[in-house]
């Protein structure tokens, strides 16, 4: 199964960003809106805000911290990129590596970039890597 994970870093700064900034504001806008006479549906929007704010908070600590991330896209496996916050929550410095030791390398015949042998794109200019069947 191919996946793209979200890194631990951005996981971790999006749920405090929300947490600092979305809750109290969510909180102020049902509390503004309760008070002032608003319509019931400025308060009802502000409960569902809140909701889904919490649920951002939550999705991104359990990204930051958890050893199986939710991913967000499907498409790169686990073994072509480590996550560099790996080593701070597993212990060690390669965590993303499937424990076979170095994945073997290959070039862009296009720009050059070097690449794990899985990529069916390169990661810098995007143009389809040939594979074993159809190189020259």
């Amino acid at each position: 199964m191919y996946s793209i994970k979200p890194g631990r870093g951005p996981s971790l700064f999006g749920a405090i960003f929300a947490l600092v900034l979305g809750v109290p504001f969510t909180i102020f806008w049902i509390v503004g809106a309760g008070k002032s006479g608003a319509p019931g549906f400025f308060v009802f929007f502000g409960i569902i805000f809140l909701v889904v704010i919490l649920g951002r908070v939550f999705i991104g600590f359990y990204n930051a911290t958890s050893k199986n991330r939710i991913s967000q896209y499907d498409i790169a496996t686990k073994n072509e990129e480590s996550d560099p916050m790996d080593c701070l929550v597993s212990g060690s410095s390669n965590s993303g590596s499937s424990g076979t030791g170095m994945a073997e390398k290959r070039f862009c015949p296009f720009c050059g970039t070097e690449h794990d042998i899985g990529f069916q794109f390169c990661p810098k200019c995007g143009k389809t890597q040939p594979t074993d069947d159809n190189r020259t």
